[in-house]
């Protein structure tokens, strides 16, 4: 330990509690659609494919099919956790730390794999590490998706950008200390050391915490539309609803549609959908905001 380092005092250390385990869950959840969208969007301008937003299910496709399917799915989602965690260790090394690598799941709600180093760094040492697999794996990605016309990247690609929701926490956590703070890994979370001086006021809290408010209420909203999107099919299709739609189909108005046919149903969502899930964000950080303000008079 260096002589500076000796006279700083452990200013706050944040953990994986099972609250934020929860909010972590719904904006990674936002993370990966609101990504998806965004990476077929691009995919979709650069080389005119159009790739539709719906999910289908024919009469002739076999168990086995949809099976392999969901599998090949799966393996396209958590795929890209290895080059995730590996551009962690490659940035942890670039200034001198010793990266280990394991996996585990918290409180039974979140799933995590993880890369950490018993090194600490300056802050902007540590968000440089903490962003880097969300900065690389998209910058490498993109390019490498539209130049050689393969749209599935766009899955593990969107799930690089839902599985980056922690460092993005801890990214706006750091951002409402100085620069001068040192940062400690502590696997399921981290530990900022500094002069005590450096804390953040507790009676003037971070602007960025708004920031997450909007994440955790948009996040919140995008998952309650995923399940709704995967309860509404089956619920309709027991009590034999042949079709329904919502908005204004091809306009920016069509919210969400489910049709049947003589080869099985399909069901897709439209681009109101999307707006949806930031106006509920909006309103939630909105609505934290004027609770913190009448508690702190």
């Amino acid at each position: 330990m260096s002589t500076s380092e000796s006279f700083e005092n452990v200013l706050a250390e944040y953990t994986l509690s099972r609250s934020l385990a929860l909010q972590w869950t719904a904006v990674s959840t936002m993370g990966f659609i609101a990504g998806l969208f965004g990476f077929v969007g691009v995919y979709y301008l650069a080389t005119g494919d159009s790739t539709a937003f719906a999910f289908g299910i024919g009469s002739d496709a076999g168990w086995w099919n949809a099976g392999l399917s969901i599998l090949a799915f799966l393996a396209l989602v958590f795929g890209i956790i290895v080059p995730h965690e590996l551009v962690h260790g490659l940035a942890m090394r670039l200034y001198g730390g010793r990266p280990r690598y394991s996996v585990g799941l918290a409180y039974f709600v979140f799933p995590y794999a993880y890369a950490t180093a018993e090194d600490r760094f300056t802050r902007n040492q540590f968000l440089v590490i903490t962003l880097a697999p969300l900065v690389v794996l998209t910058l490498l990605g993109t390019p490498v998706m539209v130049g050689l016309e393969l749209p599935w990247l766009a899955v593990p690609l969107a799930a690089n950008v839902g599985g980056a929701v922690g460092d993005v926490w801890m990214a706006l956590t750091l951002l409402g200390y100085p620069s001068t703070v040192s940062v400690l890994d502590t696997r399921t979370g981290l530990a900022v050391y500094g002069r005590p001086e450096e804390a953040p006021s507790s009676s003037n809290p971070s602007p960025l915490r708004v920031v997450w408010d909007v994440l955790l209420g948009t996040g919140a909203a995008a998952l309650a539309v995923l399940i709704v999107g995967i309860v509404v099919p089956l619920v309709l299709g027991v009590t034999g609803v042949g079709s329904i739609r919502l908005g204004i189909p091809n306009s920016p108005l069509f919210l969400f549609a489910y049709e049947t046919s003589a080869d099985g149903f399909a069901y897709s969502v439209g681009p109101l959908g999307l707006v949806v899930a930031p106006v509920v964000g909006l309103m939630y950080a909105f609505m934290r905001s004027r609770g913190r303000q009448q508690d702190s008079s």
